[in-house]
């Protein structure tokens, strides 16, 4: 039987070299190994979850051996040898020195464990990001390894969108989460209910420190439970970029059940919607017939159109249809091409 050949796709400048993924490491254990600044960046990184952390170090700085007092971590003082790395979760090589980096890297690796070698992309298994902790909510903020700087100019900007009380919210959530899926359909009623709790009453309690109040704002969800009305969002995607979509068109992406979108818009546009949406390119004069039926469901609809659907001869029939049905609705025009030339202008001067 003939060997099969495969063929080999090139990358895609989009695609990441790196599967982003979290790693369950409670009741595990890393390593890390090294003396100095380096070793002690890393542990304490690592002290942000519930790893057991390992420093081995033959000379151990004071720094380091004052943090593994207290973050009650285990420290070995002696060369590495490579049966320390047996059942590790992680191993991180942080001596300083490229050839003691490498012969860490090559005993991780002989084991199956994946191992980061502190400034050495090349010996990386995989890259640390910059993050933000929320716990139970966590941000990981990576390129690859290639921009330290810029990851954490990212997080800082992320920090500051998300609340201290972000943690809590969630912890209130996983409490009640069994009591949901018993007492809330599936579907869009369910997702329409944690929209209401993360964004309205009980998030605002939480932020507040009230929890009293927050639990009782739970309930009193739990006992309105209704299943969503439709709603249809006709967005303009403007210009066509991502980076100029409005903050409300990004919201009405975030939210919708449903995508509908014209031929023309581009796929990276769809992609920024939620990933257990649907997705399906329509026809102009099949969009009016499609919304009606999706809203009647009780669907949040986005119909995604390239430019301002405000001047979209689609949207005086689409609009038409839905007031007939007495299906609420919203336009959100896009940027216009002349708003942007403005912008730059203003941005050149």
């Amino acid at each position: 039987m003939p060997a099969t050949s495969k063929k080999i796709l090139a990358p895609k400048a989009d695609q990441l070299s790196f599967f982003p993924v979290f790693l369950k490491v409670e009741d595990r254990f890393a390593i890390v190994v090294g003396n100095g600044a380096q070793a002690l960046a890393r542990a304490r990184l690592l002290a942000e979850s519930r790893v057991r952390i390992r420093l081995i170090a033959s000379d151990p700085s004071r720094e380091l051996g004052v943090f593994a007092i207290q973050a009650d971590a285990d420290l070995v003082i002696a060369p590495f040898a490579p049966a320390m790395a047996d059942d590790a979760a992680l191993v991180f090589a942080a001596t300083g020195d490229a050839d003691e980096d490498e012969g860490v890297v090559n005993a991780a690796r002989e084991r199956g464990i994946p191992v980061n070698a502190v400034d050495r992309p090349e010996l990386c298994d995989f890259y640390m990001p910059a993050l933000v902790n929320r716990a139970p909510v966590c941000v990981a903020v990576g390129s690859e390894g290639s921009g330290p700087v810029l990851t954490q100019l990212l997080r800082a900007r992320i920090e500051a969108l998300l609340p201290p009380s972000t943690g809590r919210l969630a912890g209130l959530a996983a409490r009640y989460r069994k009591t949901v899926d018993r007492l809330v359909p599936k579907g869009a009623t369910r997702r329409h209910f944690w929209r209401a709790f993360f964004d309205g009453p009980v998030a605002r309690c939480v932020e507040s420190g009230d929890m009293v109040a927050a639990r009782r704002s739970v309930t009193r969800l739990l006992k309105d439970i209704e299943a969503p009305t439709g709603f249809v969002s006709l967005v303009g995607a403007g210009p066509g970029a991502e980076d100029l979509l409005t903050l409300r068109a990004q919201r009405a992406l975030l939210e919708a059940d449903t995508i509908l979108f014209a031929t023309d818009v581009r796929e990276s546009l769809v992609a920024l919607g939620r990933r257990d949406a649907r997705r399906m390119a329509v026809a102009h004069r099949e969009a009016g017939k499609h919304l009606v039926r999706e809203a009647f469901a009780g669907s949040h609809i986005v119909l995604l159109t390239a430019g301002d659907p405000r001047d979209d001869a689609l949207t005086d029939a689409v609009t038409a249809a839905l007031e007939t049905a007495g299906i609420a609705h919203e336009i959100v025009p896009g940027v216009a091409a002349s708003s942007q030339d403005t912008t730059r202008r203003i941005l050149a001067a």
